[in-house]
């Protein structure tokens, strides 16, 4: 795969305008609960979703990437493989949502925008950010031990969340609805595409980076 070059200001202009709408979408998001739906602190139980979460790292990176356009040192701390991991969760929020909820959401209003930006648009602007830019460390295979963690983190989380709750944030996680043999497949494949994912944004960085 060939390096793709982009000019610095074109890279800040792309990276300004999805930071700003991704910003955009968390606050109206906000507004919209309150008017429309309920109390605003009610609206923060959306970041119990892998969804949100991974949206906000992603905005915050954005965000952090454009104070920092012009401190290259700095920037890099941020580069690397920490935003390679950050490209592989939203990867999975993008595919498996694309995937599995997709035909089972079918949202109106601000919820239909705000599925189509986090769901899809964001998503896909941070992997083609990924692709533009992050061509100058070279990745190792052991990052994907480090990147694993968190996807991990989560699904014990969904677990105990469901368990106290009833609410295991996904169908594909309700241990309840599946049983134990279906759920324990639901996670295998989850644990497996996610690692899969990882192994191929490794191998397309060292492809691209080979000396």
């Amino acid at each position: 795969m060939k390096n793709i070059t982009i000019s610095s200001n074109t890279i800040l202009i792309y990276r300004i305008l999805f930071a700003g709408l991704s910003w955009f979408t968390f606050i109206a998001s906000a507004v919209n609960y309150a008017l429309n739906i309920g109390p605003i602190l009610e609206w923060f139980n959306g970041f119990k979703s892998f969804t949100y979460q991974t949206n906000l790292i992603i905005t915050i990176w954005l965000t952090l990437a454009i104070l920092w356009h012009n401190k290259p040192e700095t920037l890099e701390k941020i580069t690397g493989p920490l935003k390679g991991a950050f490209t592989l969760y939203i990867t999975i929020t993008f595919i498996f949502f694309a995937v599995l909820l997709a035909p089972l959401y079918q949202p109106t209003g601000f919820a239909a925008f705000s599925n189509v930006i986090l769901h899809y648009l964001i998503p896909i602007a941070f992997i083609v950010d990924w692709i533009l830019t992050e061509t100058k460390l070279r990745y190792k295979w052991s990052y994907l031990l480090y990147w694993i963690i968190y996807p991990l983190c989560y699904l014990v989380f969904a677990f105990i969340h469901g368990t106290f709750t009833g609410d295991y944030l996904y169908p594909f996680l309700d241990i309840n609805e599946l049983g134990i043999l279906w759920y324990i497949l639901s996670i295998s494949v989850l644990i497996a595409a996610g690692l899969v994912l990882g192994c191929l944004y490794i191998a397309i960085n060292r492809k691209r980076t080979k000396s």
